[in-house]
């Protein structure tokens, strides 16, 4: 820290650092400060406020004279000696001001999620609080919120639990957004506590659902895919039944297949990749190919001569029509995520090992041993692939003989 009598030709012509900050304090005006940064200058007022420092700034030097800051830094500074810390201040001001809307947008732009999380918790909240979404945080009571859950309750519990979570994780983003220069919170607790205070958000229930009968489960994907070709695009019918194979063979998420790209299946290597910006842990995953798997491959291939994804020239849409009739046709609900499911399960049943098996799902490396063990060689992992396979066409040939 330097100690000068700032003046205003001086203030101009002091240049920029080349890194971090530096301070000049004037002699003149107790409490008033210059910080020169690498792109901006800024006068500061500096005080203690019950035996603590506090720094505020007072603006840039580009848009307040050196003659106002000094009425300004004589302002803040009394204030300070009076009590007021006018950091807090503004934290209180900024928490007053701020909305469920505002706290929305500020957690998705502060954090880095992926472009469909994004849409998914604007989506829930939309449904769930869109006629909160212009009033101030500070008004939103923790019996509202009690109120609202009940409600949200009556129509989809886990969809309820689901909107605490996410009302949750914008509300304490935006608590710590608004904290003051202490990080001490302005603004009160989440009021979804009194929820969970009550005991009364539902517990998490982990599906169990997958195919059991295989024989069953490709006759109604038959079913449903023959009812899809008078569909606008002519091959949605093939381009289903191939999805859901290509699922329940590979173990790949839903995105993960429906995004899958030409230049990620290596047909010489008898691989394909999911690449990391469109695997849910952001980890990539390279998989050998089944025998059935690379022959699906090459029907998609020769059914899609143009366009960068297996699908054709897009991703493959959302076939949730195909899906109703497919469970139309099967007599009972699944999902495709069934399909992953299942070939966890074969997994197991197979003997395949832990480590190789979290590889083949590409779950996070939560621990440091166990990923230590799991090879990214996808050669490891081949006869695995190829014996899931197998019993998948076992399975199927069994049910019916």
């Amino acid at each position: 820290m330097v100690q000068l009598l700032l003046k205003a030709d001086m203030v101009r012509d002091l240049p920029q650092t080349d890194a971090g900050q530096a301070f000049y304090f004037d002699t003149q005006t107790q409490g008033l400060g210059l910080r020169v940064g690498t792109r901006k200058k800024a006068y500061f007022a500096e005080g203690r406020v019950g035996g603590k420092k506090r720094r505020v700034t007072l603006g840039n030097t580009d848009q307040l004279t050196l003659a106002d800051a000094r009425k300004l830094a004589k302002k803040a500074v009394a204030e300070m000696v009076g009590g007021t810390d006018p950091n807090k201040v503004k934290a209180e001001q900024r928490a007053k001001g701020m909305t469920l809307g505002d706290a929305v947008d500020a957690f998705l732009s502060g954090r880095d999620h992926k472009a469909s999380t994004a849409a998914n918790y604007r989506n829930t909240l939309r449904r769930d609080f869109g006629d909160w979404h212009k009033r101030e945080l500070r008004h939103i009571t923790p019996q509202m919120t009690l109120d609202r859950f009940n409600k949200i309750m009556k129509r989809t519990p886990s969809g309820a639990a689901l909107a605490m979570r996410t009302f949750r994780s914008c509300w304490n983003y935006a608590r710590e957004l608004t904290a003051d220069q202490d990080g001490v919170p302005v603004l009160h607790d989440c009021p979804v506590r009194r929820v969970t205070a009550l005991k009364l958000m539902p517990k998490a229930t982990r599906r169990q659902n997958h195919i059991t009968d295989f024989q069953a489960w490709f006759a109604a994907i038959d079913v449903a895919a023959g009812q899809a070709r008078s569909h606008r695009h002519k091959n949605a019918g093939e381009n289903f039944r191939d999805f859901c194979e290509l699922l329940v063979r590979s173990g790949l998420r839903k995105s993960e297949a429906a995004n899958l790209q030409w230049a990620d299946v290596d047909f010489k290597g008898r691989t394909f990749t999911v690449a990391a910006e469109r695997s849910k842990n952001g980890q990539p995953l390279t998989l050998p190919c089944s025998l059935q798997v690379l022959e699906l491959f090459r029907r998609l291939r020769e059914r899609h001569v143009e366009g960068a994804y297996i699908w054709g020239i897009a991703p493959l849409g959302d076939p949730r029509k195909t899906l109703v009739r497919a469970r139309e046709a099967l007599g009972e609900p699944f999902s495709f995520h069934d399909a992953r499911r299942t070939f966890a399960v074969l997994a197991e049943r197979l003997n395949v090992n832990y480590p190789k098996l979290r590889r083949m799902m590409n779950h996070a490396d939560n621990d440091v041993t166990l990923g230590y063990l799991a090879s990214r060689d996808p050669e490891r992992l081949r006869n695995e692939m190829q014996m899931i396979s197998d019993e998948i066409d076992r399975l199927t040939d069994a049910a019916i003989a």
